[in-house]
């Protein structure tokens, strides 16, 4: 009922198309550009394009409000974890070199939501890595992480043989940073 009255609305003031805004969600996304990922707006021009961010604002019609609030309701989730992977990359960091074990563990957990392989370059530099042990768990954290995501439905819409493709460079890549 509440969706009619919003198209209802919408219609009343003429408007017989919504777009919505979408943005990659990825380590170099910005937060702000993170934020409109989902949303729905009257004008196109309401996203704030800036830092080169990659984005689209897609129309719609609005009669196919429902869909899209539900469809954008997702994708917000998605940029909240996104956010949130962030924070806990950063965290783990920190803890690097006074709580190995707790950094670890909040490694894992970031690499849950997704791995970036230049993340794990800049992270791979990083002067506590010199132990062999530490370096050897979070080889294998991450290679863990990095295999599992292929499994996800997104990737799910890539051709088998590049995303077996991308999933091999990217467990040699992890290899080479953390031997």
């Amino acid at each position: 009922m509440m969706n009619f009255v919003r198209v209802l609305g919408h219609l009343l003031r003429g408007r017989t198309a919504l777009w919505q805004c979408y943005t990659t969600v990825s380590w170099r996304t910005c937060a702000e550009c993170l934020s409109w990922h989902g949303r729905i707006v009257a004008d196109p021009s309401a996203f704030p394009a800036h830092n080169g961010c990659p984005h689209e604002v897609r129309r719609f019609p609005v009669w196919r409000l429902a869909a899209y609030r539900a469809h954008g309701q997702r994708m917000a989730e998605r940029a909240r974890e996104e956010l949130q992977r962030r924070d806990l990359f950063r965290q783990a960091i920190a803890l690097l070199p006074t709580d190995q074990e707790r950094s670890v563990g909040l490694f894992d957990r970031a690499a849950a939501v997704d791995v970036y392989i230049p993340e794990l370059e800049t992270l791979a530099r990083h002067p506590v890595l010199a132990d062999p042990a530490l370096r050897a768990r979070l080889r294998e954290v991450h290679l863990a992480r990095w295999k599992s995501k292929f499994a996800r439905e997104r990737y799910e819409r890539q051709p088998e043989r590049a995303r077996t493709q991308q999933e091999r460079w990217g467990v040699q890549r992890i290899k080479e940073l953390f031997p």
